[in-house]
């Protein structure tokens, strides 16, 4: 079995590092993923998909990604189970395991998994 998500786009909104409850960091993406074949317009539709940056990565991506900015994200989707108005639904998450800076002096990659050896 294999859990991965790829995906190349534009950031839409400010990035914010924030602090949860147990005083992990945490940045909250939202991407502008153009698809890559033409509607019945003949133009190109966007999906805006948002993605949870944890720890290291959100670190960085404070530091390297603005709105406007191209990057490059590679992850994992996690279901989440939620009540709303007594009805359970199943969505899902997507967790940034890889960061890929695609700016206009080259890129920058940053991976989740590297920083884990780093510190240990």
């Amino acid at each position: 079995m294999y859990n991965y998500f790829m995906l190349i786009g534009y950031v839409v909104n400010d990035i914010e590092l924030k602090e949860v409850a147990d005083g992990k960091k945490v940045v909250k993406l939202r991407l502008a993923v153009k698809r890559e074949f033409q509607n019945m317009d003949g133009g190109y539709d966007t999906d805006f998909i948002n993605i949870s940056v944890w720890e290291y990565l959100a670190e960085h991506a404070v530091n390297y990604l603005k709105k406007g900015a191209r990057v490059a994200v590679k992850g994992r989707i996690c279901p989440k189970k939620e009540t709303k108005n007594d009805v359970s639904v199943i969505t899902n998450e997507l967790y940034a395991d890889r960061l890929i800076f695609l700016g206009e002096t080259g890129t920058k990659e940053f991976d989740a998994e590297a920083s884990k050896s780093k510190e240990e």
